[in-house]
């Protein structure tokens, strides 16, 4: 698989310095000229780059910052054509003319971005494409919602079955929605992926850094046996990919684990069904489970046939695993809290612990907590959703500021995850020595973590609770034991007792 990674210029840092050190994982650099100024001389940053390069001039009307008018395009092209990059990017609705008339067919990758969303007849253009007999074709439409996956995945695997002419298209999807598909795309039989320079410099939505895309797919060289998924929102934040991709290297699993972004009840109706019967089965794969995410942990409760106790009790999921005829549903978050705190040498019997939040995380955390022996109170925004959680639970309501006597703080909504500071979160009144734990993470420390430190508690992150819950998720998945060790490097986090 070749990784091309997309330049983007950064201001004040010289061009040609950047270009002579691609990204760690990178096979090829796109320079991307509709994105670098007019000019600088293309020239010296294709023989700056110690990678093959692909020369891309992309259009306005195909979302980039290029000329759409087709004569000025030419012009640039037969400027460009002396070059020695490996491949140039020519779009088929603008630059089909440019095919062997300037720019030789076998140096040429054709290429079609939908910016407004996903044609319905992808596969008609992607056929037309492929008869232009150029080096590569490139389809990338938008997606937006789980069926523009479920498209550009279905023409990446009638590509596949097509057989060795095809193996020329690339075919993934742009939008956050869209990363599920540069992963199983590369896997499907597509030659490249596209990444983007750095975290700062994306390119488009949805890319990978290089070395994000051989972390999370590099131990497949086709195919997967298995499928499996986190489903959420905002699903470019999920660390549970790495998380579990790094287990199936670490172990020799040929297995996949992609981000779904889900926005509906809908799109949970199409994926939490038995063994067999998920749109994703109906691509071909074999699904072997799911991670569920906030906010669809309750919904996805509702959707198994059959709960494990604890998660009847909390009326909440974050593991589905789908069998023959049924949907088996558990809530590994408590192992998650279960453990921290052991970890953190806190004894629950007996003791007061506050929980924050109403919603299915919150419970999974005060079942968590009594089981363990712990007085629970519960203390939401939604005061009527904080007393109906209280009742189902055998709780008591309080409000974050009575939470002087409480030995452990679960934090379990979004608040504070930006790192931005948090009135709510400010109210907090722990004894010095509490622990708090803070269920969201991010990239930056939360407001809780820095709220701990100049208060004197001691903070268990949302990475912690991360891994252990997947620990227990990843056994519930495979059938294997965890790999705990290559689990928690994944994480950044210091090697943990096996």
């Amino acid at each position: 698989m070749e990784i091309v990674a997309t330049f983007v210029p950064a201001p004040r840092i010289d061009p040609a310095e950047e270009v002579r050190r691609p990204p760690s994982g990178a096979t090829s650099v796109e320079l991307r000229a509709d994105l670098l100024e007019r000019d600088l001389d293309l020239a010296s940053l294709v023989a700056a780059s110690p990678l093959p390069v692909v020369v891309t001039l992309r259009s306005h009307a195909e979302g980039g910052e290029g000329p759409d008018e087709p004569a000025e395009r030419r012009r640039f092209f037969q400027r460009a054509a002396s070059l020695p990059a490996a491949l140039f990017d020519l779009e088929a609705a603008r630059d089909g003319e440019l095919v062997d008339a300037v720019i030789p067919r076998d140096r040429v990758i054709l290429s079609a971005h939908f910016t407004s969303g996903v044609a319905a007849d992808l596969e008609r253009h992607a056929t037309a494409m492929l008869a232009a007999g150029t080096r590569f074709i490139k389809v990338v439409p938008t997606a937006a919602r789980l069926s523009d996956v479920v498209a550009v995945v279905r023409l990446a695997e009638a590509l596949e079955r097509a057989g060795r002419p095809a193996r020329r298209a690339v075919v993934f999807a742009t939008g956050e929605a869209g990363r599920a598909t540069r992963l199983l795309g590369p896997l499907l039989g597509a030659r490249m992926a596209y990444a983007a320079w750095d975290a700062a410099r994306v390119a488009a939505p949805g890319q990978y850094l290089p070395e994000e895309l051989g972390a999370l797919i590099g131990h497949l060289g086709g195919r997967p046996r298995r499928l499996f998924a986190v489903l959420r929102s905002q699903v470019g934040a999920s660390l549970s990919p790495r998380l579990h991709a790094a287990a199936y290297r670490a172990l020799g699993l040929p297995n996949v684990f992609v981000p779904l972004e889900v926005a509906e009840l809908a799109e949970l109706d199409a994926l939490l069904r038995p063994a067999g019967e998920s749109c994703l089965d109906g691509l071909g794969f074999s699904v072997g489970g799911f991670a569920v995410a906030m906010p669809w942990k309750e919904e996805a409760a509702k959707r198994c046939t059959l709960l494990a106790p604890r998660a009847r009790r909390a009326a909440a999921v974050n593991t589905v695993l789908p069998r023959p005829g049924k949907v088996l549903g558990d809530c590994t978050d408590i192992d998650g809290i279960t453990r921290v705190l052991a970890e953190e040498g806190v004894e629950l019997r007996g003791s007061r612990a506050l929980v924050l939040g109403a919603g299915g995380a919150a419970r999974a955390a005060a079942v968590a907590l009594q089981l363990g022996g712990a007085r629970v109170a519960i203390a939401a925004r939604d005061a009527a959703r904080a007393r109906e959680t209280a009742a189902r639970l055998g709780a008591v309501v309080t409000d974050v500021g009575a939470s002087e006597r409480a030995a452990v703080v679960v934090n379990a909504t979004p608040a504070g995850a930006d790192g931005r500071p948090n009135a709510w979160l400010e109210s907090l009144q722990l004894p010095q020595g509490g622990v708090v734990v803070d269920m969201p993470y991010g990239a930056v420390p939360t407001f809780l973590e820095q709220l701990a430190t100049t208060r004197g508690w001691r903070f268990v992150s949302g990475r912690d609770v991360l891994l252990f819950q997947a620990i227990s998720q990843f056994a519930a998945m495979t059938g294997v034991a965890p790999p705990v060790r290559a689990m928690a490097a994944a994480l950044g986090l210091d090697v943990v007792r096996e």
